[in-house]
């Protein structure tokens, strides 16, 4: 019994590392996304929650989808609840390591009729060194809500990126 006990419990713990170090793909960017949006359009501010959450269904392999208020220049919804708290004035200041205005850009492509991929260097998690960060945002119709995911990548270009979202 207690073997039986063993294996499952290394089971279990080896399917969790797996799932974490999984990455997410640019379609699947790009879905979850739009299905933020639905969720959005359907609960207003109260679906905030769902994406607040780190082990929540907007949250998974390498990645997770976030809400902003690009007006009010907030955070609404992160899993990090430490970025809810940012105020406007951080909110638009966080540059990356070319001087990017990351937030500016998000908010920016967000305005496209189908929405707009961006590029941006920031460190992935543990680590401190930028790297190359794409990003998926769209605009959730007749609401101050934008709804955005990113993964990191060194290969794709914008131009790939926004056939996917055509």
């Amino acid at each position: 019994m207690k073997k039986l006990i063993y294996v499952v419990g290394l089971v279990l713990m080896l399917s969790t590392q797996v799932h974490a170090s999984e990455t997410a793909t640019p379609q699947e960017i790009f879905d979850m996304v739009l299905k933020g949006v639905q969720v959005m359009q359907g609960l207003g501010e109260g679906g905030l929650r769902a994406f607040n959450d780190p082990k929540g269904e907007f949250a998974w392999k390498d990645t997770y989808v976030q809400v902003y208020n690009c007006e009010a220049k907030k955070i609404v919804g992160h899993i990090n609840p430490a970025l809810l708290d940012w105020t406007s004035e951080k909110f638009d200041s966080i540059q990356d390591k070319k001087g990017n205005y990351i937030t500016r850009l998000i908010c920016e492509a967000s305005n496209k009729p189908y929405g707009g991929w961006v590029e941006y260097w920031w460190p992935k998690a543990g680590e401190t060194e930028p790297s190359r960060k794409i990003t998926f945002v769209v605009q959730v119709p007749d609401s101050p809500y934008q709804v955005s995911a990113g993964i990191y990548d060194d290969t794709l270009s914008i131009e790939e990126l926004n056939k996917i979202s055509q």
